[in-house]
């Protein structure tokens, strides 16, 4: 009969905690930007289109800023433009149509593996909650109306949604504008996370704990 030690019964309950919180988490979804970059496990990187030529368009299927922009919007395409105001000026993504985005206008962007995703959108129309949603990683996080990051200069209200996910990694996020909502938007700097080591590795290896089982 093998008798355990407290100290090593201690550290396998803990170890089996540790593996059930890490198979139970999920994604958490953000409507508050600060909230959002704190919750980041790696450096983020930004795609805010000042650095591409306004009037620029991105075709379907197309890659810029190491995103790839999937949609189908009868043949109109993504446009960079800076017609209006924005969260970090002067460019923005819209389309070919006046430089905004209608409702209904849905699309997909693809990156390499990443444990974050969030963007900006900006509407000068009343929103409602759900008006536009992200999904990532299996989850959905929708615009939530009453929280406003910031009202811009020309009276247009921008809205941030975003998720992160510090267990799994995802490679896309599709963006749903709510069709039949009757509103206009923008979108603006995409920020996107690469997977942590940890995230890789499942489980750190350098743990004390780990190590204090070995031993």
């Amino acid at each position: 009969m093998i008798r355990k030690t407290p100290l090593v019964a201690g550290v396998c309950v803990v170890l089996s905690m540790l593996a059930v919180e890490m198979v139970s988490a999920e994604p958490i979804t953000y409507s508050g930007y600060a909230e959002f970059t704190q919750a980041l496990p790696t450096e983020p990187t930004v795609l805010d289109f000042d650095l591409l030529p306004a009037g620029m368009t991105i075709a379907a299927s197309a890659s810029t800023g190491g995103i790839t922009f999937e949609y189908d919007f009868d043949g109109l395409p993504m446009k960079i433009t800076h017609l209006y105001a924005t969260t970090s000026a002067p460019n923005f993504l819209g389309t070919d149509d006046g430089g905004m985005f209608h409702d209904g206008d849905n699309f997909t962007l693809s990156f390499p593996p990443g444990s974050a995703v969030g963007l900006f959108f900006i509407s000068a129309d009343p929103l409602l909650d759900g008006d536009i949603s992200v999904t990532a990683g299996d989850v959905t996080a929708s615009l939530i109306a009453d929280h406003v990051h910031a009202t811009l200069s020309d009276g247009s209200r921008v809205y941030f949604i975003g998720i992160v996910d510090d267990q799994a990694a995802f490679t896309f996020a599709s963006v749903e504008a709510l069709a039949g909502g009757f509103f206009l938007y923008n979108v603006d700097d995409i920020i996107t996370a690469p997977v942590s080591n940890t995230v890789t590795a499942g489980i750190d290896i350098n743990d004390p704990l780990l190590v204090a089982v070995e031993r």
